[in-house]
């Protein structure tokens, strides 16, 4: 096993204050033995409703953990979904400054005295924050199949989500499914159905969601439910990706009774003035089965009598990638972490073209 001591160690033994750390490229201070000491770590925050920074931030600096690794990040990824209700404050009374990213690809540049799957050198993805660098222990990365690129394995991250809802479904591929809202979640969604052998029937408003669905190999790409003749009353699942009332009620129209529907896109606010009952009236007598899409539903990490994880999820989906079973080509746009503030702009107001951001670390 190729190994180091860690940086706070060597700081110790050469004389060397401990600090912060900062980005191997841009804070390089000198030599301590054969690691280079950094002093600061950067990171993007939020911080003020509709703000994002890349700032300077303090790093840990005990001594590296034997379960722990020390990793550089190469890229990180943007969830729309997931980061927009802290970025909008959608809640209301957020807090700011404000952590944000989950899931990064990281260069291992140390491993503690425990860790035996990954190497110095090597690829992991981590369910880490939009930073320059981090600290993870060993139960909280997936090793990223070889040759992958960085910022193809970063999107196996998306198709984990929503294969939660399709591992707890009792409905089988001999059904159709249908999927409502095609950002990157939805579009992730869709391709996993149609890939393990479901006919899906994916919508979205959004044109070029549209055409980005189609480029992507999915079959079955509309506006609406209505826009499908003899659709009504025949697929046993609804996935709704979007977070909106109106994709709900649309796809409880169209499932068949009995069906099951899982509400996987986060409904950050309100969007229509039609009143519950309506939605109650349609799952009462559609004997619909109404299910949270919230992913972290299934563990962590699989068990004796768990085979199913988020951990396996993620790491099913990067294979499917690398393998093109899932596209991602030409489905993410990429940018440097500085550009964090137009870039978080753009996804609230609707100007990005592409389903996905990418922060590539190595701009900063």
């Amino acid at each position: 096993m190729n190994r180091r001591l860690s940086i706070p160690s060597l700081m110790a033994q050469n004389g060397v204050m401990p600090g912060c750390w900062s980005s191997w490229r841009s804070f390089v201070t000198k030599p301590v033995g054969d690691v280079t000491v950094i002093q600061k770590n950067q990171a993007i925050r939020f911080t003020g409703k509709k703000q994002a920074s890349l700032v300077q931030c303090d790093w840990e600096t005990s001594p590296l953990a034997a379960d722990e690794i020390i990793g550089r990040t190469i890229v990180s990824l943007i969830s729309n979904g997931s980061e927009m209700g802290a970025y909008m404050d959608h809640s209301g009374g957020m807090k700011y400054p404000v952590e944000t990213g989950y899931a990064a690809i990281l260069e291992v540049l140390e491993v503690g005295e425990e860790v035996t799957n990954v190497r110095v050198g090597e690829h992991v993805l981590a369910l880490s924050p939009h930073q320059a660098y981090s600290r993870v222990k060993f139960n909280d990365y997936i090793p990223v199949p070889a040759g992958m690129k960085p910022e193809h394995a970063v999107i196996g991250r998306f198709p984990a989500v929503s294969m939660t809802s399709m591992i707890h479904s009792r409905i089988r591929p001999t059904e159709s499914v249908m999927v409502t809202g095609l950002g990157i979640v939805g579009l992730m969604c869709a391709q996993v159905m149609q890939h393990c052998g479901y006919e899906v029937y994916a919508f979205d408003p959004n044109e070029g969601r549209r055409a980005t669905a189609i480029s992507c190999g999915l079959r079955h790409v509309y506006t609406s439910p209505d826009e499908v003749p003899g659709l009504k009353g025949t697929p046993g699942l609804a996935i709704d990706c979007s977070g909106r009332e109106e994709a709900v009620y649309s796809l409880l129209a169209n499932l068949r009774k009995g069906g099951e529907l899982y509400l996987v896109g986060v409904p950050w606010f309100r969007s229509t003035d039609k009143f519950a009952h309506d939605l109650l009236r349609s799952i009462f007598y559609g004997y619909v089965q109404v299910n949270s899409g919230w992913e972290w539903s299934l563990p962590r990490h699989s068990s004796e009598f768990h085979p199913n994880s988020n951990h396996g999820s993620i790491r099913k989906a990067m294979e499917w990638i690398r393998d093109g079973l899932l596209k991602v080509e030409n489905i993410y746009d990429i940018y440097a972490p500085s550009a964090c503030g137009e870039v978080y702009a753009g996804i609230a107001d609707s100007t990005l073209t592409k389903p996905c951001v990418i922060f590539d670390w190595s701009l900063v």
